[in-house]
């Protein structure tokens, strides 16, 4: 007859290990997807504006106005760097749970 193995399991749902390991994950997932689109927002905005200093000033002109003003390439780029540092706000939560050691 076969015997039941314990299930290794957090003790709660709001348990700082569980919290820290589902917002590492979380983190990692949004930066890895968010910051590729912003550099390749950027790099789109520099081929199209001509210069490396008109791209600086046209994203953060954008960066610098309303979300709903910017349009295009401008307006990636602000979703995609609202992304990255929502992931790496995530991200260090995590890090910080992880480290306290509760």
């Amino acid at each position: 007859m076969a015997q039941r193995q314990p299930v290794a399991i957090f003790g709660g749902p709001l348990e700082p290990a569980a919290v820290a390991a589902l917002a590492k994950r979380v983190g990692l997932a949004l930066v890895a997807v968010a910051l590729p689109v912003a550099v390749g927002a950027f790099a789109g905005t520099a081929l199209t504006a001509g210069s490396l200093s008109a791209a600086t000033d046209a994203t953060a002109g954008a960066m610098s106005g309303p979300l709903t003003a910017a349009q295009g390439l401008s307006w990636l780029f602000y979703i995609s760097a609202l992304g990255t540092a929502l992931g790496c706000w995530v991200l260090g939560l995590g890090l910080l749970l992880d480290g306290l050691d509760l």
